[in-house]
């Protein structure tokens, strides 16, 4: 192959300065701008319609349901420390590991507790009826 075979469209012209993949000096467009956010949001769309095939809607439902809770009480227990994301990153490594294990823990322990409050409440309310399966639904 000789070196006048590589056009712009060849695999080989990323590999050249200046080349596909190559810095360029000339700024992105609005209208290129327009089609990488437009592109990136139909990714997204994808991704969720395909996690909604593979666990189905009612699963997916749940999952994100509990995703929000999780970060509701992240806040909340960040708040209730007087901390903050910013001063999570700004920790060494050691001490952000402790701290987030710690989170963790207590974001847990909050939402094991809210599903036995929501199993107790249920279970009072069905007293002197049929036994029926706790269905947990945690709004958020």
């Amino acid at each position: 192959m000789s070196i006048s075979a590589i056009g712009p469209s060849s695999p080989l012209a990323a590999l050249l300065p200046g080349g596909a993949a190559g810095p360029t000096d000339k700024p992105a467009s609005a209208a290129e701008i327009a089609a990488a956010k437009a592109a990136a949001a139909k990714a997204k769309d994808k991704a969720t319609l395909d996690a909604i095939r593979d666990k189905g809607i009612y699963q997916w439902a749940k999952e994100q349901q509990l995703e929000k809770l999780k970060e509701k009480i992240r806040a909340q227990v960040l708040a209730a420390r007087g901390t903050s994301e910013g001063d999570l990153a700004r920790l060494d490594p050691k001490q952000r590991a402790a701290t987030e294990s710690s989170i963790e823990e207590e974001i847990a322990r909050r939402i094991k507790e809210a599903m036995l409050d929501v199993i107790e409440h249920q279970a009072k309310s069905n007293q002197g009826g049929k036994d029926a399966p706790a269905i947990i639904d945690i709004k958020v």
